[in-house]
């Protein structure tokens, strides 16, 4: 990665991995896959030179866990790593392609940038060393998705930090003193100058956000009790967050204290990545005293046999708490009914939903993402009305939401979008980075708690039928739970280890080579070290992309 960066710095063009340019694979090695390839222009033509890191120190050895990871003698281990040099040093020399070399010693002696730049011009490299600018335009394209995932990193953390009531230094130090260097790095160098440069403009503008009003609300009320209350009455509680149950204590100090009604569902708590603390609903009484629980048991929107499947499904998680849903009237009847489709097939299966459909009824198309639509667009025209998007459909206007969004809202019909097993499946498979865990609440330990209830929400939207729709090949361990329950284990809840590892050009070149030598999905799938989903969806991307 450090090479990758200093290449990056100086302006060369390379790729990483790629096959030596000759043919070398034979009974003892495999093809010859040297670290980097290098590219330039010179005289018109395109020349290829190479970079191998050799990590090895100034006496040539190589780190103690090599031998280790290999199960070998630390004598054995660099003797098969010294040899592997040897030969690869005598491959160019006989093909006469030229070798830069770097190892793990001029890491320690040298700055890594300075000797490449070295070893680069001396082989005639030109160098064209990047700004700042021109880096973070490389890395992050400006509005790609990329740079959007990275503005709303930053956004939510300096939406959670407030939230939560802690302050920047704070998170510093509870990271400094877990020895996370990778995340106080990133906090003092990224989130920290974002975050109070946002506090100053705000200041300057003499402006502030919700949050701070609820914070500066808080300190009025503590300060000088403007006000006292009789009752105070809260709704949609399952959302609150540490400020807002800051600011609901002050505001009910007094002798006596006010009598607090909360409403809320703790099944459709969503929101956890904007501060929201289930802890605080859940256990309510130990937040507020004494407590009595009235529960609301009738639902006015949906009926039989969607009341019934919805509250077996979300009750899986011990930690929600008990209810027994009925319909306000027993003659509703409300169905929950589920679509496989072939992928040629999506866009047709959706068509043919839609046409089956009164003219007199209302439809939402939802999704867990809001590019789940993604395929639809193909096909059908659509419009944006405001911050509402629509498909044309079978001549219907069918407005298009993310499950998120759809919270609160119904209509006769529903259908869920791509529901499969995927890392931007339902449940998402997705792990949001790691420095949020300092400035978000705990979360409830079932396996996709908080998917599993965007789930409820998504299919209890509808008042007539709910279709959910899901690739035969993979579909959603949600979808199997309630179609193949005797399916279920405790290993399809389990998150592959590589579900977020990105596809590269190699390990594409590599999977197409198992794939086309006829080997099976299971044997690629342990050869490469994914799961047998991850490698049917990828086959299906690249054939489709020929």
């Amino acid at each position: 990665q450090k090479i990758c960066l200093a290449l990056s710095l100086l302006g060369v063009k390379f790729r990483y991995e790629e096959p030596y340019e000759h043919p070398l694979a034979d009974e003892m090695h495999s093809q010859y896959m040297p670290d980097f390839s290098i590219y330039y222009e010179r005289d018109g033509e395109t020349k290829r030179i190479y970079l191998e890191h050799f990590g090895v120190d100034e006496h040539s050895l190589v780190p103690m866990w090599f031998a280790k990871d290999r199960g070998i003698t630390y004598e054995e281990a660099n003797q098969q790593y010294n040899d592997g040099i040897t030969w690869k040093k005598a491959a160019h020399e006989k093909f006469g392609t030229e070798l830069l070399t770097t190892s793990s010693a001029d890491f320690h002696y040298y700055d890594i940038r300075d000797k490449l730049k070295i070893q680069l011009e001396k082989a005639g490299v030109p160098i064209k060393e990047k700004t700042d600018a021109e880096l973070y335009d490389m890395i992050l394209p400006p509005n790609s998705k990329q740079e959007k995932s990275f503005i709303r990193l930053v956004v939510t953390f300096a939406t959670l930090i407030k939230s939560s009531c802690k302050s920047i230094h704070e998170v510093i130090r509870q990271a400094k003193s877990m020895g996370d260097k990778r995340n106080e790095f990133i906090i003092q160098n990224i989130f920290q100058p974002v975050f109070e440069r946002y506090v100053e403009t705000l200041q300057r503008l003499n402006q502030i956000d919700f949050t701070d009003a609820i914070l500066q609300a808080t300190e009025i009320c503590r300060e000088h009790n403007p006000v006292s209350y009789d009752y105070i009455i809260v709704d949609e509680f399952q959302d609150i967050s540490v400020d807002r149950y800051n600011f609901l204590k002050v505001l009910r100090d007094g002798n006596p204290p006010a009598k607090l009604y909360c409403v809320g569902d703790d099944w459709q708590s969503i929101y956890r990545f904007s501060g929201s603390d289930m802890a605080l609903f859940n256990r309510f009484s130990e937040f507020f005293g004494h407590t009595d629980i009235n529960k609301i048991e009738t639902t006015y929107r949906f009926g039989e046999p969607l009341v019934s499947l919805s509250s077996q499904f979300i009750q899986q998680n011990g930690t929600q708490i008990k209810k027994d849903i009925r319909p306000f009237n027993p003659e509703n009847k409300t169905e929950l009914l589920f679509c496989g489709y072939e992928r040629s097939n999506y866009c047709n299966v959706v068509g043919q939903l839609v046409a089956s459909i009164p003219l007199d009824k209302s439809i939402f198309l939802l999704g867990r993402y809001s590019f789940d639509d993604y395929y639809l667009s193909y096909r059908y025209q659509s419009t944006k009305d405001g911050n509402r998007f629509y498909y044309f459909i079978e001549n219907r206007k069918i407005e298009f939401l993310t499950a998120h969004k759809s919270k609160g809202l119904e209509a006769d019909y529903v259908i869920i979008l791509q529901c499969n097993k995927d890392t931007y499946g339902f449940p998402s498979l997705v792990n949001d980075d790691p420095v949020l865990n300092y400035v978000l609440t705990k979360s409830d330990q079932y396996p996709y708690g908080e998917e599993r209830r965007l789930f409820y929400v998504a299919i209890t939207r509808a008042k007539i039928r709910t279709f959910v729709l899901y690739d035969k090949r993979f579909p959603s361990v949600f979808v199997d739970e309630i179609l193949h329950p005797e399916k279920i284990t405790e290993k399809s809840y389990e998150k592959h280890p590589n579900a977020n590892k990105r596809w590269t050009r190699n390990a594409d070149n590599f999977l197409m080579t198992l794939y086309h030598e006829g080997k099976s999905i299971k044997y690629i799938a342990a050869k490469m070290g994914r799961s047998q989903t991850s490698i049917v969806m990828r086959l299906g991307k690249l054939e489709g992309n020929k």
